[in-house]
């Protein structure tokens, strides 16, 4: 046991001898030149790698580039977050004249939707609530040309309706 050991511990230091490169560059573009904060990163970066190592000892030497390389970069994320404070929930402050001009709008809407059929309501309300013309069609077991064409007299409809106020 104790030779297994010693023969992994030799191992890995082979291994980071190869590889030292590749976890500094990683560590020093994320830490964005900050020498000291890259000497930790490489540290962390090392534990890691030394935890997975036997996972790797068998592959080639530009696979385990590749996997270095991975593993850096998934230590350094982890890091980041650590870090990294959440960021503040976003709030809404909504003015009191926004407010109304907002339920003005509403108002404005809901008479305009009045004035039409409870078939026509219901065609609108699909058409913004983002049904495609196809979906309509088979809701109201029409032609797709026949959604567009009702939804063009519709809007005809309100334009006219909204232009006599």
């Amino acid at each position: 046991m104790e030779q297994h050991s010693r023969q992994r511990y030799e191992d890995y230091k082979s291994f980071m001898r190869r590889h030292q490169e590749v976890v500094w560059r990683v560590c020093y573009d994320f830490a964005r030149g900050d020498v000291p904060r890259c000497e930790d990163m490489v540290q962390e970066v090392w534990i890691m790698l030394w935890l997975k190592f036997d996972t790797m000892t068998a592959c080639s030497e530009w696979q385990q580039r590749a996997w270095v390389r991975k593993v850096a970069r998934s230590v350094l994320v982890d890091l980041y977050r650590r870090e990294t404070p959440p960021p503040e929930p976003l709030t809404f402050e909504i003015e009191e004249s926004l407010a109304a001009e907002s339920n003005d709008v509403a108002e404005r809407i809901d008479e305009l939707f009045a004035i039409l059929t409870p078939d026509e309501q219901r065609l609108m309300r699909m058409r913004l609530d983002g049904y495609n013309a196809e979906e309509i069609a088979a809701e109201f077991k029409i032609e797709k040309n026949a959604v567009y064409q009702r939804v063009n007299r519709i809007m005809n409809k309100l334009r006219n309706y909204a232009t006599r106020l």
